[in-house]
């Protein structure tokens, strides 16, 4: 059975406009009953559009200075703005023991408002992981830039950041696809992504993930995301098993099976209904395994929820790391710089030095004036050279 007083130290925090709709997704979904959910944002239209979430879990950010208006697009704004909800942010944030993040890099609200949730959760002992969008190649080079700078500002302040481009939502989707449907779609996937990610690190699950595990997967690497939720509902336990990996295979936002064989790491999570039996959930991660690289460090997560009965769902997070633009944290960098100060330091050479003697003044204190020793001779001082006359 769902433990629902686990389920209800779950916060999925949506930042921005795309946070948002993926957030109102989630609380659409009957799975994700009991767990918490709040939007920030600066834009009041978008906030007010979003009508299938309750209002107490909608917060215009910082309304006096932005006037509702939105940051357009500076993230600095968005810093700002977040900050100065930091009370509100705690207090939802005051029962959780797991966060999730979720938002889309590239505009002002979730790629400014992004690192100061993260420094929270980490002064609150809370264990976070963030899921964000980043730009499609046309909405050209300045949106792309910010995310990727946004991003890598981010890795730097928590462990656990998932980037999906959006390029790879849609790169399979139907060319005849409307785009106001592919942006739905895109927005019920990843809200059915968030949830896997739920059920891989809820504790008291059947096989739960382990956060250490995660933030090591993901720790200092700039990395991208796959995902390939699968979802199936036949009369027996077991068909709904295969359809649901089939499913999985075949999510247009996965691209295509040879994902999992590429990932450098890959996060799986089962749950199924009543009726799934340790058998059928044992084979369905046998043959779910089979998909993943001899090399991929694997995370599973396995779950039952009687709400479910002959249903089972299957999420598959395929995460490739970009090792051409690793990051390092601050006090890394530091430590670098310092040992390699020390590194590049020279031997000091012998210098060509001969010693004085202060003759009958050897062994008593010196008269050092302006630092010079008057008890030696005057030409052993300037080491001048005594013609012998020879």
């Amino acid at each position: 059975m769902q433990n629902i007083e686990k389920i209800e130290q779950v916060l999925i925090l949506g930042l921005g406009g795309g946070g948002g709709k993926v957030v109102e997704k989630i609380c659409q979904l009957p799975e994700a009953a009991g767990i918490q959910l709040c939007v920030f944002d600066t834009d009041r239209g978008a906030l007010e559009r979003l009508t299938g979430l309750p209002e107490e879990c909608k917060v215009l950010c910082n309304e006096q200075w932005l006037l509702g208006h939105g940051t357009g697009g500076d993230p600095l704004k968005g810093q700002r703005a977040l900050a100065s909800e930091s009370g509100k942010l705690q207090q939802f944030m005051s029962n959780a023991k797991l966060l999730i993040i979720v938002g889309g890099l590239g505009g002002g609200t979730a790629t400014g408002g992004a690192g100061v949730i993260s420094r929270l959760a980490h002064s609150h002992n809370l264990a976070a992981v963030s899921l964000f969008e980043l730009p499609f190649a046309f909405e050209g080079h300045g949106r792309r830039k910010t995310a990727e700078d946004g991003m890598r500002e981010l890795l730097a302040l928590s462990d656990t950041i998932l980037g999906i481009p959006n390029d790879l939502l849609f790169s399979v989707l139907p060319a005849e696809t409307t785009f106001a449907d592919a942006f739905q779609l895109a927005d019920t996937e990843l809200a059915r992504t968030v949830l896997g990610i739920v059920d891989v690190l809820m504790p008291g699950n059947l096989l739960s993930g382990d956060m250490g595990d995660l933030i090591t997967m993901l720790k200092n690497r700039k990395s991208y995301a796959a995902i390939g939720v699968g979802s199936g509902n036949e009369a027996v336990a077991l068909d709904s098993c295969v359809q649901a990996l089939s499913g999985v295979l075949d999510s247009p936002f996965l691209g295509g099976a040879q994902k999992l064989k590429e990932a450098d790491a890959v996060l799986l999570s089962v749950t199924g209904g009543s009726e799934l039996t340790y058998a059928e959930l044992k084979r369905t991660l046998e043959q779910a395994g089979t998909l993943t690289g001899l090399t991929s460090q694997v995370i599973v997560g396995a779950n039952i929820r009687s709400t479910l009965t002959t249903q089972v769902r299957i999420t598959a997070i395929a995460v490739k790391y970009d090792e051409a633009d690793a990051v390092v944290r601050p006090e890394q960098k530091a430590a670098k710089v310092s040992r390699r100060k020390i590194k590049r330091q020279p031997d000091q050479p012998t210098l060509p030095l001969t010693i004085a003697s202060s003759g009958i003044f050897e062994g008593k204190t010196g008269t050092i004036v302006d630092g010079v020793n008057l008890d030696l001779p005057t030409f052993v001082r300037k080491q001048i050279a005594i013609d012998s006359g020879e």
